[in-house]
């Protein structure tokens, strides 16, 4: 592990001490882990094993806000353990392996409308020569129409720094990026006290000397509580994601695209052991079009997520 990422690790290990649980706070911290596993391919004509990908990542959470909610600070540590790296060149995966993240945002409210800004911060590490970092602001808000429904935006803004090989690099090279995220749409509650949130997600993403990426998702979620138990269903429907290439050293290439669409369908939820414990599950199936930058195409590439974990509130 390099230096960078212990010093991330030290500040994620100090933000969690420096909220120590009180009678005037909301504190709670999750461990667990996620299942993610893709359905190998290549006696369809898959350019490479899809089964690679699979993996198993152990994750901490927490969060803690004032009982007020005036503000939160919450955060996360992961790293992914891919279970067939065999399969790699050299028996080394090129794909992110390590992730640390600390965000903050704050509450406003100011009549019907309530605003949450933010800023946060997330590091990408790899095995190979290769790590991408994202400086994020939140621009949030909420406008509640009654006491049933309100309307929400949520999201963020990033520009990163970060360092690998693209396209033609013989070493690797730093880069800046840029991009951002958000979804919009309604929360309604029911007389029965479930919730449904249809909304519609976008993300951009801009990676210098590699290539563009823009996604659109309609999503739909239930909330549904019984006795101890919430379920949330959920979809996921990919309307349309295309990656772009955008080199700086071979001109014939930039602007060249590609479908890279997706979708999902799954549950996720939490169990109330008591009342400080929680056990919380994920699952979801996942079918990925595969296409290369010149329009030949490949099986989906399907997976499978389940996550467990459990929470303890403080």
């Amino acid at each position: 592990m390099k230096k960078g990422k212990y010093y991330l690790l030290t500040a994620l290990s100090s933000a969690i001490l420096l909220i120590s649980p009180t009678t005037i706070a909301r504190t709670w911290v999750e461990v667990g882990s996620e299942y993610e596993s893709y359905f190998d391919a290549t006696d369809k004509g898959a350019t490479y094993n899809y089964e690679r990908l699979s993996s198993n990542t152990p994750y901490l959470r927490f969060s803690h806000s004032p009982d007020n909610n005036a503000w939160n600070v919450w955060g996360r540590v992961f790293q992914k353990q891919y279970l067939n790296e065999d399969m790699f060149p050299d028996s080394t995966t090129t794909s992110m392996t390590d992730r640390v993240e600390l965000h903050y945002t704050k509450t406003i409210r100011n009549g019907q409308l309530r605003f949450r800004p933010g800023i946060g911060f997330r590091y990408n590490g790899y095995k190979v020569d290769r790590y991408e970092t994202e400086f994020r602001a939140y621009p949030q808000v909420d406008y509640f129409i009654n006491k049933q429904s309100r309307l929400f935006f949520s999201g963020h803004v990033y520009i990163g720094a970060s360092k690998g090989k693209r396209m033609s690099d013989q070493q690797a090279e730093t880069y800046t990026d840029w991009g951002y995220e958000s979804e919009f749409g309604l929360i309604h509650r029911f007389s029965d006290g479930s919730y449904i949130r249809p909304h519609i997600f976008t993300e951009y993403d801009e990676f210098e000397n590699n290539y563009d990426v823009s996604y659109w998702q309609a999503r739909l979620i239930y909330t549904k509580k019984i006795g101890r138990v919430t379920i949330n269903p959920f979809i996921r429907y990919g309307l349309n994601r295309t990656v772009t290439e955008r080199s700086h050293t071979d001109p014939e290439r930039w602007g060249v695209s590609k479908d890279a669409n997706y979708s999902r369908v799954g549950v996720y939820g939490n169990v109330g052991i008591s009342g400080k414990w929680n056990f919380l599950y994920e699952t979801y199936y996942q079918e990925e079009v595969v296409e290369t930058m010149d329009g030949i195409q490949y099986p989906d590439r399907d997976k499978l997520f389940v996550k467990v974990g459990i929470r303890r509130y403080f």
